[in-house]
């Protein structure tokens, strides 16, 4: 069954960037929570790696999008199917990269038919796609690699949800400069 999952790093305060992320300074000046993706620890490698295999579609925000610079015209898992919910067309997209104008529900829904034949999974570039997907009842798991740093701002992992959501987890991974949590949605009976 292809899942849709979220990972993204945050600072311990819950912040996915920092201060002045924007088109051409992607992050701002939150390029810390990456750090550990530089180490090169063997315990980091595999995470990073099974985050890359599993991925065989990716469904990304407008802002999101445009703050990573388009991912130089690829996707944020190079190689793999990007669909990037909009309002707007986006004429000069690249190939591979599927603009959605139709909604979130659209765009996750075409993703998950690109991953489908592959077996793998739909995975969110973002955390206000994230948090419109959970409000929906379209998000199955959730990975948090925290950064034991305090950011003070940018833009959250979360953002106000309608109710609390149930979550269970279903791994911890401590390593040299970052805790993985992963969560799997309870979905309400």
């Amino acid at each position: 069954m292809t899942l849709v999952y979220v990972t993204l790093a945050s600072s311990v305060d819950g912040f996915v960037s920092g201060h002045g992320a924007r088109a051409g300074l992607g992050l701002g000046d939150g390029f810390r929570i990456f750090d550990w993706l530089s180490d090169h620890s063997a315990a980091n490698r595999a995470i990073s790696a099974f985050d890359g295999s599993r991925t065989g579609a990716v469904v990304s925000g407008r802002n999101t999008y445009e703050h990573a610079d388009r991912w130089g015209g690829d996707s944020m898992v190079p190689g793999t199917p990007l669909f990037v919910v909009s309002r707007d067309p986006i004429p000069d997209a690249a190939k591979g990269q599927t603009i959605v104008t139709d909604g979130l529900e659209s765009a996750i829904r075409q993703a998950r038919e690109a991953a489908e034949p592959s077996g793998k999974d739909v995975k969110i570039a973002s955390g206000a796609t994230a948090t419109e997907a959970l409000r929906l009842g379209l998000l199955d798991e959730i990975v948090i690699n925290q950064i034991p740093v305090l950011l003070g701002g940018g833009y959250p992992y979360f953002h106000e949800l309608p109710h609390a959501i149930e979550l269970e987890r279903t791994s911890v991974a401590v390593n040299e400069g970052v805790t993985h949590l992963s969560f799997r949605v309870v979905r309400s009976a």
